[in-house]
């Protein structure tokens, strides 16, 4: 108490405000000085051109290259790109027993998985490869929509990231002629979060790759804001990505199947649709915020659902170092009513991934207006996604007391389990 009355007696109060404005000044500087380094390329840095030279040496000074002027919308342009700028790479981590043939690889097995779902040969996508189509919209910029397409099983979730020798070896172990899955099998676990990551991982190579043959092309992209956000964007999310590729890399090559928490949900029968993805998922079943990122890093889920026989899986896994983020929605998923569970995915997957392959015997059951909102809520990016994820988020929340009325014909208009 004396200590307290003498710092009174020379005038603690009037420090401390005094302090507390200077922090409040300091602060607020050293946050503009952060965004000001985030959103301008500096010169000493690499040139996001990729070229390996710095900022100053490479593109800075540079000028546009003259381009064809398009008529096309840029979302329009945007994908054309990335149709034609796919990369043919063996993405194993020994390169030594590589061969030439780069084949379309499956991120879903083809013979086992794709082949289930398809009738006469053919399953629906979101499909990029596929023009898009453009809606005007009276008084507002045109709605730019990736269709749901009917394409055959040999061009379903395809990408040129595996070579011949490769995609067989490591892959065998779940590919047709092999045993049904093992939910207690680490290798079988381990194979499904490897496909559901690299298959991801080759997707932000592409990006990259379009980022940078735009930078080429129009230097003065990087005097935006926005676009040196999306370029930052794209480095972190590689930088994170490479860590993990790392992880999956020394396991593959060893197999070792260690150092994963996968958690399983049996379903006692097959659906008609599968999906893959390496995804954050931002809510748990009660609405929660699952707080998986941390300075700017995320921990992901390696996510693949899939049909088998007689039933269906949804194995959702994350490296062990993360089981701390994920480990009450684990536990959640696996004490909670199965058909509340197959509720929130319908919620989760149309709006977070485009990866979902949908059987004829599902899609074509569906109205126009079934199949329209799905499309819509497929098509969700940026502001818009974070727009929905809060909409979803709160639908969640409000179901948080209910764990009956989820049987089928009780989930919603979009019912991927029906």
């Amino acid at each position: 108490m004396k200590l307290i009355t003498l710092l009174h007696n020379h005038g603690y109060r009037k420090f401390i405000i005094k302090d507390y404005i200077k922090a409040i000044a300091y602060l607020n500087e050293v946050i503009y000085m952060m965004l000001m380094k985030y959103y301008k390329i500096h010169d000493n840095e690499l040139c996001p051109c990729g070229s390996g030279k710095s900022y100053l040496e490479c593109c800075k000074n540079r000028k546009d290259k003259p381009v064809k002027k398009s008529k096309k919308p840029l979302n329009i342009q945007i994908m054309e790109q990335f149709r034609k700028s796919q990369i043919k790479c063996c993405l194993y981590p020994d390169s030594t027993r590589c061969v030439k043939h780069i084949k379309e690889a499956h991120a879903l097995q083809n013979n086992k998985i794709i082949s289930q779902l398809s009738e006469d040969g053919h399953v629906y996508i979101l499909n990029p490869k596929k023009p898009p189509e453009v809606i005007p919209i009276e008084n507002e910029e045109p709605e730019v929509l990736t269709m749901i397409d009917r394409v055959g099983v040999n061009h379903a979730t395809t990408a040129t990231c595996f070579c011949d020798i490769h995609d067989d070896e490591v892959f065998a172990p779940i590919e047709k002629g092999a045993p049904a899955f093992d939910k207690h099998s680490d290798e079988h676990k381990y194979i499904y979060a490897y496909k559901a990551f690299i298959f991801e991982y080759y997707k932000k190579l592409v990006e990259q790759k379009v980022l940078r043959e735009n930078i080429t092309n129009t230097p003065s992209l990087l005097k935006t804001p926005q676009y040196i956000q999306y370029y930052r964007a794209i480095s972190m999310t590689l930088e994170e990505m490479n860590e993990v590729k790392r992880f999956f890399d020394k396991g593959i090559v060893n197999k070792d199947y260690t150092g994963l928490e996968t958690c399983v949900i049996e379903i006692p029968e097959s659906i008609n649709f599968a999906t893959y993805s390496c995804i954050a998922i931002d809510f748990d079943l009660t609405g929660k915020k699952i707080r998986h990122t941390k300075r700017g890093f995320i921990s992901r889920l390696f996510i693949t659902i899939f049909p088998e026989e007689t039933k269906s899986y949804i194995l959702l896994s994350c490296l062990r170092e993360d089981i701390k983020v994920y480990k009450k929605f684990f536990q959640q998923l696996q004490t909670t009513n199965l058909e509340k569970v197959k509720y929130y995915f319908d919620l989760i997957l149309p709006l977070y991934t485009e990866n979902n392959v949908l059987s004829p015997r599902l899609w074509e059951n569906w109205s126009e207006e079934q199949q329209i909102g799905y499309t819509f809520f497929a098509n969700r990016k940026g502001a818009q996604f974070l727009l929905y994820k809060q909409i979803l988020k709160f639908g969640i929340y409000n179901l948080r007391k209910k764990d009956i009325g989820f049987e089928k014909g009780n989930r919603g208009k979009l019912d991927l389990f029906e």
